[in-house]
Order: structure tokens, then C-alpha cells, then sequence
């Protein structure tokens, strides 16, 4: 078993490929922004680690049949997803004024059941505007707003220990444990696990829909 890169009473954190350290955890649901195959490389950031294919996305969805789980981005890997699931919207413009800012105006977000019709999420968040505030720097390239994160896991994260096996710079997990919920973050890039690690031991602060944190 791979030793945790990080740990807390909330949060643990390992370093390497999640096919790898998946098999030894014990988790109840998965909230993660997978690698969406496409190259991705963001302004300042550089290119996300192992988004050259969805190889590693795939077999985490087949490793992974009948647990809960949330994936951000979605729409990238549909044809990898089971056919039973609700699709929600984040709208990172909430204007019509906004679209031309750079990047997607939107993202779409598959959970796992079909119990409940899907959600929309208006959290302006693009270009020199953060959904996290003005002052707080992003630092990995498809780094998702934590009050995002916060409503996702709200709404759709079943009860138990949160897995991120896609962690990149933590929102997940930071959020979790915004919320008092358990959580596990894997991550290829080491860079990333130190930037989390440093995000987890901030302390908890009081955060909800509508704030940053």
C-alpha cells in the first residue's frame, strides 16, 4: 500500500496513478474532474497531466460499476459512461454579455442514478473573474471554483468517504472538508499533491453557496 503523501483527521492525499492506489482504498462515492483526453493546457499552467488520452478515466469508471459518483466535465468522455445518469450545467457566464471571455462558457456535470432531474449552476467564473474571489490565484489549469464543489457534493455526493482520484490542486477535498465529510485525493503530478496538501492544513473556514473559500 502507497503511504499518504498527506493526512488529517478529514483528508488523506497519495501520490501516483489511481489504477494503481484505487484497488486499496475503501471509499463510498466519487466527485472528481477527470482528464478529458483533449491535450488540455491552460494559460500560465501548463498542459494537465495525462489528458493525452482517456485511458486512465475509463478504466477508473470500470473499476469503479454501481458506486456513486459525480464527474465534472462529463460531455468529453460520454461514450464511456454508463447509460443511466442526470446531467447538470455549469453556466460560468450567467450573462449573455459574458460569453466572449476566454474559454467555455459552460461545463456539463454527470452524476451517477436517475432519480432526479439534473441541476444549473450560475457561478461566474472565467477570464480575470474567479468564483473563489478576486485575490485568490488559480493555480492548476482546470481548477474548478470551490463553491462549485461545495454544491455538487451537496447535492449529489452520497454519504460516506469522498474519492478524487483526479485530485489536481484539491477543490474537492477542500471542499469536503469545508462540509465535515471525509475524503481521499489522488494525484499523478506531485507539484499538485503539495499544493493540496498546503490548501488542506489552511483550516476549515465557513464557507456555502454564493461564498468563496
Amino acid at each position: 500500500m502507497t503511504a499518504p503523501y498527506y493526512q488529517d483527521e478529514s483528508v488523506t492525499i497519495y501520490h501516483g496513478d489511481c489504477r494503481e492506489i484505487m484497488p486499496d482504498l475503501d471509499f463510498d462515492v466519487i466527485v472528481t474532474d477527470p482528464p478529458y483526453g483533449i491535450d488540455y493546457a491552460g494559460y500560465n499552467h501548463g498542459k494537465v497531466a495525462g489528458d493525452h488520452d482517456t485511458e486512465a478515466v475509463a478504466a477508473m469508471i470500470a473499476a469503479t460499476t454501481g458506486t456513486p459518483a459525480v464527474l465534472t466535465g462529463a460531455n468529453h468522455f460520454a461514450h464511456l459512461l454508463p447509460t443511466v445518469g442526470a446531467w447538470s450545467c455549469w453556466d460560468k457566464r450567467t450573462n449573455e454579455s459574458a460569453d466572449r471571455m476566454f474559454g467555455s462558457p459552460f461545463e456539463l456535470i454527470w452524476a451517477s442514478g436517475n432519480d432526479r432531474p439534473g441541476k444549473m449552476y450560475r457561478i461566474m467564473h472565467g477570464g480575470l473573474v474567479n468564483a473563489d474571489g478576486a485575490n485568490v490565484k488559480r493555480v492548476h489549469p482546470t481548477q474548478k471554483p470551490v463553491t462549485l464543489m461545495f454544491r455538487l457534493l451537496s447535492d449529489w455526493a452520497a454519504d460516506g468517504v469522498i474519492l478524487d482520484p483526479f485530485m489536481g490542486s484539491g477543490t474537492t477535498l477542500r471542499a469536503a472538508k469545508g462540509l465535515g465529510r471525509k475524503a481521499i485525493g489522488i494525484e499523478l503530478d506531485e507539484k499538485y499533491c503539495e499544493i493540496a496538501a498546503k490548501r488542506m492544513a489552511q483550516g476549515v473556514l465557513d464557507f456555502g453557496p454564493g461564498q468563496a473559500s
